[in-house]
């Protein structure tokens, strides 16, 4: 599916994923400590720890650098090696710039923010680790409303305005992840 508002461009890749695959991440990802590190639209120097909000969050791979804090090392090499499948996907050579995940519980809603600039795409993974249907959690581009859908791969350019809602039935996690990849 394929969407343009304005100047801004929305694909979403339903099936891409094997559900199973995407099941075994969501479970690994639950299992992974989770720090209150991630912070959107930073603006203080020169720790970059204010902004307009916190979530639940993880840095696994940031403009060449894997993160060592990261206690399971076979995590951060799927999500690597996912990111070539993502690149098949879009038929788009890339260069890795940053892979993030996000945990929100319900109350946990984002807020408007971008993940990177004109030149590069983002690339969110929509995930959770039981079964759910209609209870929220839909991902917010510029004015486009997209459900959620476990396994669901939106593109986006990094530049769009675009935040995450969490579910509305309490204790269920919802996970994503995040690659950001700019042309070679």
């Amino acid at each position: 599916i394929y969407f343009r508002i304005n100047n801004s461009m929305i694909k979403i890749y339903d099936g891409k994923f094997d559900k199973r695959f995407a099941s075994e991440l969501a479970s690994k990802l639950i299992e992974n400590p989770w720090s209150a590190t991630n912070v959107a639209n930073r603006y203080s120097w020169p720790y970059r720890e204010t902004g307009s909000h916190r979530l639940l969050g993880q840095i696994y791979f940031n403009n060449g650098i894997v993160n060592s804090k990261i206690n399971d090392e076979k995590l951060t090499q799927t999500l690597i090696d996912a990111f070539q499948h993502i690149q098949n996907i879009c038929e788009k050579e890339m260069q890795l710039v940053e892979i993030c995940s996000n945990l929100q519980f319900k109350g946990m809603d984002g807020t408007l923010h971008k993940d990177g600039t004109k030149d590069q795409y983002a690339f969110i993974l929509m995930l959770c680790n039981e079964e759910v249907e209609n209870i929220g959690g839909e991902f917010i581009h510029i004015k486009r409303k997209i459900s959620f859908k476990h396994g669901r791969l939106i593109q986006i350019t990094a530049s769009d305005v675009h935040k995450a809602l969490s579910f509305t039935k309490p204790h269920i996690a919802r996970l994503s992840v995040k690659w950001v990849g700019k042309f070679k």
